[in-house]
This record gives structure tokens, C-alpha cells and sequence, in this order.
């Protein structure tokens, strides 16, 4: 549980390898979602689009983070870095600043939800807990609260909490986050009127702290293949999700499908006939989902073999630089003696390693085997894949949630 008595000094938050720094985490989200913290921030989002968005907006929030001053006099008009600001922010809230930027944010998120249980009546407290993924009432105070809900909820505690709090920092006005100081000299008056203003900036980080939470969590898997290739087969087989009982969300259209999976936080199925002209069809909602893929299956049919339709389908899944694993399906149609000679031809034809290339049967033939064939590789593969790009694989519906994420 963070300090929220005075922190001591410490190390600053790190900008380590492997974490986005604050624009390349703004330009990780769609932009749909960064319209919150454009208003916080003040930023009119009118006529940018995501790249330049998220640059400006980071902008923003690190001149917000810095004496107004030193703004202009030391940096040139610029705030200082991301890391210098929510160490600042930290110490000033009273909280101990973690490891890196990313433990710091949750830091501060565990201490705002603290105070603002401890701020809530019996019936918000009880709400609040249950939306946080709770049971039962909360203890009190909020700083023992959040400790058990630390423990309980493990790594998918940022998460959670960063839901929460997207619904109650606007109640950030109600805490006095800094002592009010009576000017005493015209220079005290200056430098104290130009400090941090972190009314503004407190709610600003914690909208951040949610995005990352919601980047490093969210999963997008892109089910590609040919009308009659089997993909309604292969996400029932893979993800235990029958589609007919399922509705797209907001977005979709006749050509792409996209669900989100019950149960799971937050993993989302694109299932499209192919890559091409497909994604200028869509909304643009449904096209920032397709810009956020993490990784693509594409579902080949055994029965039709790679035709240009396919390759020229299967390429476009490799331009968007993604992991790609190419799955040819109604395998168990094909004779045994021919198998062999179909994949390596296959597979020839694509230019795809053993590594990204399986063969399954996602609605086998009664007569072959009365469940799905192959499944468990392919399970194990988007899992592996998943893990490298950093994502939380627990959101997986085979992975167990006791299982330590990567």
C-alpha cells in the first residue's frame, strides 16, 4: 500500500525500457478514448488527429506539471519530463513513489480511491467496492480497504481501480491538495501562483494512469479468413464464444465483427473477411479497433487451398506488422496421405516458418472426433504471443486466473 503520509525522497520514477513513454501511450489508445483527457487537459481535439493529438496533449499535461516559471525561464516554454512531474505530483499528494512511472500511477490512483471512500456514504462505499470487483462491504478505513482489494484483485488491481476512478475524479475538486498559502512578498506571490496546479493536474494523471492500465490490458485478436473458411468455428473452438449469441459493438458493420468477450475485462474479437478494401468499408470506430490489433489468426481452408484472395488477404495482416498465425482449418477433410503435401504447399506459398503455421479442425467431422482438433496449439501460441507484446494474458479464457501473468 502506498504512503499517504509525507514521502520521503527517493529515486524518480524511471523511464525504463519496455515502458511507453507518455505520447507513444496516448497514441496506443483510440482516439475516441483520449477525449476525456483532452477536456481536462483543455486541449480541443478539433481537426488533429491521433498522432498529433497525443502530442499535444503530453505537452500540455507536463507544462501543466511544472512551476510556471521554470517553464519559461529554464525549459524554453516546455514542461519538464513525464517522470519529473508525477514525482512531484506523488510527493505532493503524500504518496511514495514506485519503481518506475507506471507503479507511481497506480500509487496515486490507491491513494485517491482511498481518500474517496473515506469520503462516500455507507451506500456509495458498498457501490464502489463492487464495481471495483469486491464482495461484501469495504473495510474502513479506505487505506485498509484498497489494501485488501490489492491483494485480492493481484495484477489486475491498476485496472480495476483505474475504471473506478474515471467515474469519480471529478470529485478531485473536493480535496485541497495544497496548503493555501497567504502571499507574503510580491516574489512568494509570484512563485506561488505560479506552482503545479494540481486540481487540474492530479485528474489529468489519473486519466492517464486508466489509459495505461487499459492499453496494457486490452486484447484484440483479428480472426481473418475467407467467407468459408470456418472463422465463426474457430473463435467458438478457440475462445469458447458461439457468435450467434453475441452482439458487435458500436462500429461494426456487415464485413467486420467486433465483440467483446464476456467475462474478460477487456478482450475483444475483430472477426473481417480479409484486410483490404474491408477496412476502408467500416466506421471509423470500428477502424480504430482494427488499428489496434495485437495479433491476427488467419483462417485458411484446407478445401481451397491459397488462391490470390488468400495471399493477397494473409499480406495484408503482415503489413500491419503484427504476429500472424496462419491456421488452415478442415484439415480432417483432406485424405491422410495428401496432408502433408498440401501444407508444405501451403505454407510454400504464403512464405510463413513452422513456428506461425498449424493445422486444426474447429468443426471436425462427427465421424473423425467429437471435439475440436488442434486448438490447444493454437491456444498456446496467441498466449506466447501475447506475453511478448507485454499484454495481460489473463484476459485469455483458458489462462487461469491464478496464473502469474508475463
Amino acid at each position: 500500500m502506498s504512503s499517504t503520509g509525507d514521502a520521503p525522497d527517493g529515486p524518480s520514477p524511471a523511464a525504463e525500457p519496455g515502458i511507453l513513454t507518455l505520447p507513444d501511450l496516448l497514441r496506443k489508445c483510440h482516439r475516441d478514448e483520449l477525449l476525456p483527457l483532452a477536456e481536462a487537459l483543455q486541449v480541443n481535439p478539433t481537426g488533429l488527429g491521433l498522432s498529433k493529438l497525443a502530442e499535444v496533449m503530453a505537452w500540455a499535461l507536463c507544462r501543466l506539471g511544472g512551476h510556471e516559471v521554470g517553464n519559461f525561464v529554464l525549459r524554453k516554454g516546455k514542461g519538464p519530463s513525464y517522470s519529473m512531474v508525477i514525482l512531484g505530483l506523488a510527493r505532493r499528494c503524500g504518496v511514495r513513489p514506485g519503481r518506475d512511472v507506471p507503479t507511481t500511477e497506480v500509487s496515486l490512483l490507491e491513494w485517491w480511491l482511498a481518500k474517496a471512500l473515506d469520503d462516500m456514504g455507507p451506500e456509495q462505499r458498498v457501490g464502489m467496492w463492487k464495481v471495483l470487483g469486491m464482495e461484501g462491504e469495504p473495510p474502513e478505513p479506505g487505506t485498509a480497504a484498497l489494501e485488501v482489494a490489492r491483494l485480492g484483485l493481484g495484477k489486475t488491481f491498476g485496472l480495476r481501480a483505474g475504471l473506478v476512478a474515471a467515474g469519480t475524479v471529478g470529485r478531485v475538486a473536493h480535496f485541497a491538495l495544497m496548503p493555501i498559502l497567504g502571499p507574503i512578498l510580491p516574489v512568494v506571490s509570484l512563485l506561488w501562483m505560479g506552482r503545479p496546479r494540481d486540481q487540474v493536474l492530479l485528474p489529468a494523471v489519473l486519466e492517464v494512469a486508466r489509459l495505461r492500465q487499459l492499453v496494457r490490458h486490452r486484447v484484440t485478436v483479428g480472426i481473418v479468413g475467407s467467407p468459408s473458411s470456418g472463422k465463426d468455428a474457430a473463435i467458438g473452438a478457440i475462445f469458447g464464444l458461439p457468435t450467434g449469441n453475441v452482439h458487435p459493438v458500436a462500429g461494426s458493420t456487415k464485413k467486420v465483427s467486433i465483440v467483446r468477450v464476456p467475462g474478460a475485462s477487456a478482450l475483444f474479437l475483430v472477426n473481417t473477411p480479409g484486410m483490404g478494401d474491408v477496412i476502408e468499408s467500416v466506421t471509423e470506430q470500428a477502424r480504430q479497433v482494427l488499428d489496434h490489433i495485437d495479433l491476427f489468426v488467419y483462417v485458411l481452408n484446407a478445401q481451397g487451398g491459397v488462391q490470390a484472395r488468400e495471399l493477397s488477404d494473409y499480406q495484408g495482416c503482415l503489413a500491419r506488422r503484427r504476429p500472424v498465425l496462419v491456421v488452415v482449418n478442415k484439415i480432417d477433410t483432406l485424405r491422410s496421405r495428401d496432408r502433408d503435401r498440401y501444407l508444405d504447399d501451403a505454407r510454400g506459398k504464403l512464405g510463413v516458418g513452422h513456428e506461425d503455421f498449424l493445422a486444426a479442425a474447429f468443426d471436425p467431422l462427427p465421424q473423425l472426433s467429437d471435439a475440436p482438433i488442434g486448438v490447444d496449439a493454437v491456444q498456446t501460441w496467441i498466449a506466447r504471443e501475447l506475453g511478448e507484446l507485454g499484454k495481460d494474458v489473463r484476459e485469455l479464457p483458458w489462462v487461469s486466473s491464478a496464473e502469474e501473468a508475463p
